[in-house]
């Protein structure tokens, strides 16, 4: 998905309760991008390394010098893990971008 406002701005409209897991993943990597930009930084020479805690545990992680961010999501009720690629354009499934 590709980043913009207005993608973040409908999912805090719904209200942030009312989202499915799913969206919920979105809004989160969206706001994540969005702080990036909010705070100005340099997204290839900045290193990520951050985690969100909660049901829906999700893990930030980027090298310096980097293109590409990885992010790591556990949904712990589910007992299930997904992978996707960012970067300050927006984000996609791993397994989407690379087939086996």
């Amino acid at each position: 998905m590709r980043f913009s406002e207005v993608e973040l701005r409908k999912r805090v409209k719904k209200g942030l309760h009312n989202l499915t897991p799913k969206e919920e993943i979105d809004f989160n990597i969206l706001n994540f991008i969005h702080c990036i930009h909010l705070n100005k930084q340099d997204f290839y020479s900045e290193r990520f390394d951050s985690k969100f805690y909660g049901e829906i545990e999700m893990t930030f992680k980027k090298s310096h010098g980097s293109l590409i961010g990885h992010c790591r999501v556990k949904i712990a009720k589910e007992n299930r893990v997904t992978d996707y690629l960012f970067t300050e354009n927006g984000y996609e499934l791993l397994r989407d971008v690379v087939r086996e």
